[in-house]
């Protein structure tokens, strides 16, 4: 939560004469950390508590128009802990394979606030204290997004994202237990645009 923190910091002390133009026709590559925090405590069914966990990832963007944009985004969430009567249990991880569209408020001026929405395939891992591995079945759902980018120069902006996750319960294989994978993701990172549009 440090970094976070620290980053977002730099994201509103940044100076820069940079406007923000349109990325219609141009390629990013977005890389971000943050965390990930499930909607219910019982991730797991049975389980009393999943606590928040770091998330990572990155994807690709791509201006469709003057203020939509088509993004892929991977997100991965190592390390969550999972605990019953107050003690561990086990560890779970979670990946998130996003496909959506974002509407993107481009002004004139650096920063650039967007909606977003789209399609999710999740799947995971859990881990017990015996160190038994179970895989985590993929499941379908979406996602509603709202972030920002601010412009530090035409090629780079920073970014700030809040994400919530909404999918059905997915099955924990060769067990008769769920996982529920609806969640919150908060993230920041950078994006990187390709020079050149690659469309008019």
């Amino acid at each position: 939560m440090r970094v976070i923190s620290i980053t977002l910091v730099l994201l509103l002390l940044l100076i820069s004469n940079a406007l923000a133009e349109s990325i219609q026709g141009r390629i990013g590559l977005t890389g971000k950390v943050g965390f990930l925090m499930p909607v219910q405590d019982d991730f797991i069914t049975g389980v009393d508590d999943t606590n928040t966990g770091l998330a990572a990832g990155g994807g690709v963007i791509y201006g469709i128009g003057k203020n939509v944009a088509a993004e892929l985004d991977i997100t991965h969430a190592p390390t969550l802990n999972v605990q019953a009567a107050g003690g561990k249990v086990g560890e779970a991880t979670l990946t998130d394979i996003s496909l959506g569209l974002q509407y993107r408020f481009t002004l004139e001026q650096p920063l650039v606030p967007y909606l977003g929405a789209g399609v999710d395939f999740i799947k995971g891992k859990f881990k017990n204290l015996g160190d038994r591995r179970y895989g985590l079945e993929w499941t379908t759902g979406g996602h509603v997004s709202a972030g920002i980018d601010y412009f530090a120069t035409r090629g780079i902006a920073l970014t700030a994202e809040l994400k919530g996750i909404f999918a059905p319960a997915g099955n924990i294989k060769t067990t008769p237990q769920e996982y529920n994978p609806n969640s919150f993701v908060g993230t920041v990172g950078i994006r990187l645009f390709l020079p050149e549009k690659i469309m008019d």
